[in-house]
């Protein structure tokens, strides 16, 4: 779904083709994943090098470096300011809990504050906007399309209007954290982790070239907003290669060096373990504007907070943050004019990420129509990226061609690409719907393609959703085509720009004599547990006795626990799990049981968020409930006629899928503990599973 206000340019809407070839839908995939390809947002020194040079940079403070002595002080006025993320042992209330109480010796990095200035990255809605490029210190397309230097080919505006621009981004920053403060500017995507995300950016050569001396000669661009855009083919030659940052560009993980093979790229994953001596010459340069910018935004802030109530101390004209400006950002080319009064536009905030609405389908290849809602709560991975990936939950009334009715329950994952300002274009890879009641109860496991979402109003989007179905349980392509209408559940406000937008928040937790002890820099000790709702279905094949419009196996609901991460939701390779369920089971003629399934799984993300799935242990067991006339002779039955129950242990094995939020899990057939391990003609199961926690 579209986010935000974008260039100029990307606010005409992008026509595309509306005809669908008849085939499985592969030509619609290959589209999709080109426009995947073209589009991956702007991050410079990537995710994990925001985080590593963030931790480097506290660990300047409290260790002391670069000829200053140890410093915990200033991060400790900001923690209790709430500018920053306290750790989780930070200010605890008493008693304290034991994870905390032998924090010290046994888990020291959670009395450190957790590195969150990756975060800038998952602000979706910035990536295809004007305003949100200078959260990245990167120029806009408009800005590459100026006249160029006489000699250099570099258009003058990246290195004039878009440094004043990011410049004054910068300056609003600092008077939100200092003169609002706390941790509603925090968590507002104005506060100080945006304004670190935006200096560290700012020394990566991905978004901006420095000359020898460190001073900014220009800004980059983003290519995906130039191929989104489709500039006229004479427009895009006039703008030169080596001002774009392009979808994949090398120098975003250019903040460390490697020394000895996987020394240190490998060891990015946990910032705090990764030395000083791995940081690449720009790597360290913004280790070194980080730390220097913290203890200047302290001592700005105490300024303030000692001011007489209502006073506004102009902290972006102070001498300390003019002598910052000019030691990490002083402009290679001057501005002339009109160009030294470019000022960063409004940013569109916090966006929309519920939409609820009613929906109308049909199906012509299965035969039916349906009459539904659906809600949508949208969600960023690094996994998906440039994809925005929406949680999708329906319900709907279904009518057949025949006559008959059910009730459908969906549960998926969709994937968006926004496109413009007001224009997305996504598919669903995988939903798994129940259907109930009539003559066509069971389980469904499909892939729709493709989606387009179109905002008409500030509150209002229309969704046209196909032309292509998979249904993988069949297998089949089917023809099916929805259309309907959705709301936003959040409205967005204005943010940015010369007034300070106003916080009532402030901070609950302090620690007066908080000093972090010094710690092994590894990763977090113990494991955290993670709960999620389980949709799970298992597909029979066809049994000797069947009865005709019956789908054979088992549908189910129920919950897993996962201890799949640390307390700052790091993830770990080797995962345990266990499950239990309750649902239907239908096995052969009108018998069907009313069971419950205990598992046991271990699961290893070899390629996260891909991952091998090994369930040692599953139980499965309960009573009949439907067909207690007859006798049932399927594998795991046991008891006579009028008294049966299924009761069947076994093993099995499959693949993962793991966002966060999102987890699928697609096994074989179950390995039964019996002499004919595979006589239930099992075919394969799914479950998908939803983050509660």
């Amino acid at each position: 779904m579209t986010l935000e206000a974008a260039p100029a340019e990307v606010r005409k809407e992008i026509r595309r083709q509306r005809r669908f070839p008849s085939t499985l839908g592969l030509a619609i995939v290959a589209a999709s994943v080109a426009a995947l390809l073209a589009a991956a947002p702007a991050a410079a020194f990537d995710s994990k090098g925001h985080n590593v040079i963030e931790a480097l940079a506290y660990r300047t403070l409290v260790e002391g470096r670069d000829g200053q002595p140890p410093r915990p002080d200033v991060l400790r006025d900001l923690l209790n300011d709430g500018a920053l993320e306290p750790p989780t042992c930070f200010g605890a209330p008493s008693p304290r809990s034991r994870l905390c109480v032998d924090a010290d010796h046994e888990n020291p990095l959670l009395l450190w504050p957790q590195p969150r200035t990756d975060r800038p990255d998952a602000f979706f809605r910035r990536q295809f906007s004007d305003p949100g490029q200078c959260f990245h210190y990167m120029a806009m397309l408009a800005d590459a399309q100026s006249d160029p230097f006489p000699g250099t080919g570099i258009p003058r505006a990246l290195a004039t209007r878009a440094v004043v621009r990011c410049n004054d981004l910068l300056d609003n920053l600092l008077r939100q954290v200092v003169v609002d403060g706390g941790p509603g500017v925090r968590k507002s995507g104005n506060g100080l982790y945006e304004m670190m995300h935006a200096v560290a950016d700012s020394f990566s050569r991905a978004h901006t070239e420095r000359d020898g001396s460190g001073d900014v000669d220009y800004l980059r661009v983003w290519k995906p907003i130039e191929k989104l855009v489709k500039l006229p083919t004479e427009r895009s030659k006039g703008i030169p290669p080596a001002v774009f940052h392009v979808w994949d560009d090398h120098r975003d993980k250019t903040y460390v060096t490697e020394g000895e093979p996987g020394r240190c790229e490998k060891r990015a994953d946990q910032p705090y373990d990764v030395p000083y001596e791995c940081l690449s010459a720009e790597g360290d340069r913004a280790r070194r504007a980080l730390a220097e910018l913290i203890v200047l935004v302290r001592d700005l802030r105490l300024a303030q907070q000692g001011a007489t109530p209502g006073t506004d101390t102009h902290p972006e004209r102070a001498d300390v943050w003019q002598a910052y400006r000019t030691k990490w950002f002083t402009a290679v080319h001057l501005c002339s004019g009109a160009e030294c009064d470019e000022r960063q536009q409004a940013d569109v905030e916090p966006g929309r990420y519920s939409l609820l609405g009613p929906f109308l389908r049909t199906n012509p290849t299965a035969h039916y129509s349906e009459l539904g809602v659906e809600g949508n709560v949208l969600k960023f991975s690094e996994a998906f990226n440039p994809f925005v990936y929406s949680v999708v939950a329906s319900a709907a009334w279904r009518r057949y061609r025949d006559g008959s009715d059910s009730g459908v329950f969906g549960l998926g994952i969709g994937l968006t690409l926004p496109v413009g300002f007001k224009t997305a274009i996504g598919f669903t890879p995988a939903a798994v719907r129940m259907v109930a009641g009539g003559t066509h109860s069971g389980p469904e496991f499909v892939s729709r393609l493709l989606r387009f979402d179109v905002r008409i109003g500030d509150d209002l989007f229309v969704t046209v959703d196909g032309p292509v179905e998979v249904n993988w349980l069949e297998p089949r392509a089917e023809w099916s085509i929805a259309a309907g209408v959705t709301w936003a559940l959040r409205s967005f406000r204005m943010a940015g720009g010369p007034i300070v937008e106003q916080h009532s928040e402030r901070a609950d937790r302090h620690d007066d004599g908080w000093t972090p002890p010094a710690a092994p820099y590894g990763r977090l000790e113990g494991r955290a547990t993670t709960l999620r709702l389980l949709t799970t279905f298992t597909v029979d094949g066809t049994p000797d006795t069947a009865v005709e419009g019956q789908k054979y196996g088992l549908a189910a609901l129920g919950a897993e626990l996962a201890w799949d991460r640390d307390a700052w939701g790091g993830k770990f390779e080797w995962v345990p799990a266990a499950s239990l369920t309750v649902g239907t089971r239908a096995t052969s003629g009108d018998s069907a049981y009313l069971t419950g399934a205990l598992g046991a799984s271990v699961r290893w993300y070899f390629a996260r968020p891909l991952g091998l799935s090994f369930t040692p242990v599953r139980i499965e067991g309960g009573p009949k409930v439907r067909g207690n006339s007859e006798a049932d002779a399927s594998p795991g039955v046991h008891g006579g006629a009028g008294s049966q129950y299924y009761l069947q242990a076994g093993s099995r094995l499959g693949l993962a899928l793991n966002t966060g939020i999102f987890d699928l899990v697609v096994e074989g057939p179950t390995l039964a503990w019996t002499s004919t391990p595979y006589a239930g003609k099992e075919i394969f199961s799914v479950r998908l599973g939803i983050q509660l926690n």
